[in-house]
């Protein structure tokens, strides 16, 4: 159970940074006229979901394996 809590712990981290690093890089393409900000936030939504979805197929598969 505590080993559950630490995991969901660090999978929350895990996602926060990944959306501050994405944001950050977005901002810089848009304050250098690379692309428009709406394509940056549809750009980090596409991102952020394919990740959870890989990272949640990938820690179900590992749970059925134990």
């Amino acid at each position: 159970m505590i080993k559950k809590l630490i995991l969901k712990i660090m999978n929350d981290k895990i996602e926060g940074l990944l959306r501050h690093i994405l944001t950050f890089l977005g901002g810089y393409l848009v304050t250098s006229g690379v692309i428009d900000e709406s394509i940056l936030m549809e750009v980090v939504g596409a991102i952020t979901t394919i990740v959870g979805f890989v990272w949640s197929f990938f820690s179900k598969d590992k749970k059925e394996d134990k």
